[in-house]
Formats: C-alpha cells, structure tokens, sequence
C-alpha cells in the first residue's frame, strides 16, 4: 500500500522524538520511585503509540488528512503527561512545544491555536482523574537532556523544513521555466491557441488572435463564437460542452469574419485540459486554412477548365516526369492518364523526329520561355497525323523552371472544327 509521503516523514520523526521522551521521562520517573504502572504507561505512550498513529493514517482513505489530525492527539496526550508530571519546566515545555511546533508548520496558525486548546484539554482531563500539583524542578540530568533534546528536535524539524522548501523552491523554478517555454510557444506559434471555460468564454487567447480580432472581441469573459459564422457557432459550443463534460477531442471546420470583414476558415482541434473535473477548461487550437481552400478551389476551377478543352495538354514537372494530362490528349493520342501518369514525357515522343529535334524545342523554351510549331506525330496506335504544339516554361519568383505545359492538336481536325463553327454561325 503506498504511504503519502507526509505520513512516512512524521512516522519517522515522531517515533526518534517519543523514543528520546521515553529516555528522559524514564530518568525522571526513576529519579521519582514512580513505580511499574508508571513505566508500563511509559511505554505505551512513547514506544506504542507512534506506531499506533502510523497504521491509523496509514489505513485511512486520506492518510495526509489523518495525520494532521493525529497532531491533535499529541497535543492531548502530551498535556495529559506534562499535568501528571506536575508540570516540570523542562520536560513540559518539550513536551508541548515539540506539539505546538508540529501544528503550526502542518496546519498554520489555526492549527497551533487548536494544538493549544488541546494541550490545555489534556492537562485538565488529568486534573479530573489525578489531579492537579506543580513540581517545576527536574534534576540537571533530565534537565540537560530536555535541552539536548530540544536542541536536536528543532535542528531536525528545521532540516526536514529546509529540504521541503528547496524542493519546492526546485519545483517552481522547474514550473516557471515551463510555464516561460509553453507561452513563447503560444506567443509566437502561427496557429491559434486559446483556452475557453465550458460556457465557451474566453479565457486566454494568444497573440496570434490580435491578427484577426479586436480586443474586445478576445477579452477574458467575452463570448469566444460571437464572431463565427451563426451555423459554425452552434457547432462550436456543443463541441466545447461535449469536450468538457466527457473530455472527448473533437476536430472542427468554423467560418469566422475578422476585424477587416473577411470570412476566414480555420481547421480547429477541440480538447479539455486534462486532469481537471467536469466541466473543465477546453483549448482550442486553429489553423487558418483559407488560402489552401481558396487554392484548392482555384484548383479545382482549374482542373475542370482543363478537362473542358479541346486542344490536348500535357504538363510535366521540371525534371521532365508527367504530372497530368486532359481528356483531350487521351483522346488524342490513345493513351489513357494511367498509361502516362508519372512516365517521362519521353516516353509518349513518336519516332518520327530525331531526338536533336527535342533537344533543339527544348533549348529554346529554356532560353525564351515559349516554343511553337507544327510537327508530325504518331498515336498509340501507331497512325500518323499532323500537329500543332507549344511549349511554354513555368518558372517560379526567383527564375527557375518548375513545369512545362505543352498544348497541341491535330492540324486537320482543327481545321474541320473551325469550319464546322463557321457553317454554325
């Protein structure tokens, strides 16, 4: 069974004070011709009882609330000793002192306060059994133990304090460089990072948010979804509710208009803060995805203006690897997308010019950009037509070429559309 670490520490230091009580108690009592019932007492008390108080907290369901109350029983039983004793100077001051020191560094003020009362409580307890009587004057034997005692209970107590306040010293120092790591993350992170309660008001926001809102808008208390899109906010606030209420993650897509008016989308990861009860504190945690979506959707535009052309197109990366073809050039040329898909754009080149020819197109679009022309070509079937192509570099900001886009068509077939257009019209 583990033992809290409070009660380990007291059992400890208790049962060597109670054990030195013993020895000098015992040397008083002798001095005295107190006789056995005295000593079975005796050894009860300060041999026993420690270990008595070990298994009560011990088998307590909260063993560190069990053993701050056993200081209280301390401080009774050692009133109890000090008032049968008749209160001899040395011997009581350890006993009571050593109680009240144990309360107050354990419970505060109040607990010394209380510590006193219980003290008190004791000594009048054996007033009402034994009596009371006052016999100050210890011999200098038992007097030069309580102060040798005395002397090395608070030298240990102030050890135990000393090791218990750098241990905490190191702990704070080790939370406040953490604390210091995780906000210059969240201070300088692109993403969004904010903590909400389960009402879904602001609780911190960092400063990537001041991009987007007004200060009012991301004040402590403030409503974080008032600026989301009114079908997104709803969304957002059952998500808040479920994750601080089961502490299940859950991934959102939210719209949001920022201070310039712009609708903004943003890919948010909804968590609680783990380790605290229900309802808890949830983090939000936003990336801002509107230039991918609209890239996508430019994209997407894109792709489907591909697909609608009649002229065949071909774009390959710079090393010369096929990236995408149209349904024209399927169409075409006979081969499908899977034929040709990540091949080299050599390997759909017809045999019917040399390969000089290629290179000569090739030098031309890296020296000038574009190349056009009329050239005999072959299907994948193997008949011959002719064809008009261009090449035409894409270079990126600094000048590199990053794809070439090839468009061509048979000159025939081109011919005969145009024509047919013109009947049309």
């Amino acid at each position: 069974m583990a033992v809290a670490k409070l009660t380990r520490l007291n059992y400890a230091v208790r049962t060597g004070a109670y054990a030195w009580c013993f020895m000098t108690i015992g040397v008083h009592l002798w001095e005295r011709g107190y006789g056995w019932p005295a000593y079975a007492l005796l050894v009860a008390q300060f041999l026993a009882y420690p270990h008595a108080l070990y298994w009560r907290a011990m088998l307590s369901p909260q063993p560190n609330r069990a053993e701050r109350d056993n200081l209280f029983l301390d401080s009774v039983f050692l009133g109890v000793w000090a008032a049968a004793l008749g209160f001899p100077i040395w011997i009581s001051y350890n006993l009571v002192g050593s109680a009240l020191l144990n309360a107050v560094i354990n419970r505060g003020g109040l607990g010394m306060l209380w510590a006193v009362l219980c003290s008190v409580a004791g000594a009048l307890l054996w007033g009402l059994i034994g009596g009371l009587t006052w016999e100050p004057q210890t011999s200098s034997l038992v007097t030069a133990l309580c102060v040798l005692g005395a002397v090395l209970y608070v030298s240990v107590v102030g050890y135990v304090v000393f090791r218990q306040t750098r241990r905490l010293a190191a702990a704070r120092d080790a939370l406040g460089k953490s604390e210091e790591r995780y906000r210059l993350i969240a201070e300088n992170a692109a993403d969004l990072i904010a903590m909400v309660d389960h009402d879904g008001r602001w609780l911190y926001t960092s400063p990537s948010y001041g991009r987007l809102l007004g200060d009012a808008d991301r004040a402590a208390g403030a409503d974080a979804f008032r600026r989301l899109h009114p079908d997104d906010a709803e969304q957002a606030r059952a998500a808040v509710s479920r994750a601080a209420t089961t502490g299940n993650p859950k991934d959102l897509a939210l719209r949001l208009v920022d201070r310039d008016g712009r609708m903004r989308q943003f890919k948010t990861h909804v968590h609680a803060v783990s380790g605290e009860p229900s309802p808890s504190r949830v983090v939000l945690v936003s990336q801002d995805v509107t230039d991918l979506r609209e890239s996508e959707e430019r994209l997407l535009l894109a792709a489907h203006a591909l697909e609608g052309m009649t002229e065949a197109i071909l774009i390959t990366a710079a090393d010369g690897t096929i990236v995408t073809v149209n349904r024209a050039f399927s169409e075409l040329t006979g081969y499908t997308r899977d034929d040709v898909l990540g091949q080299p754009e050599k390997s759909v080149r017809n045999a019917l010019q040399p390969a000089e020819y290629y290179d000569e197109v090739f030098a031309t679009v890296r020296r000038e950009g574009f190349w056009s022309g009329t050239t005999w070509s072959r299907r994948k079937n193997g008949s011959v037509y002719r064809e008009w192509r261009s090449v035409r570099a894409v270079k990126e900001t600094a000048g590199l070429v990053t794809h070439y886009v090839m468009l061509f068509y048979e000159v025939g077939r081109g011919l005969k559309d145009n024509a047919s257009l013109a009947q049309k019209e």
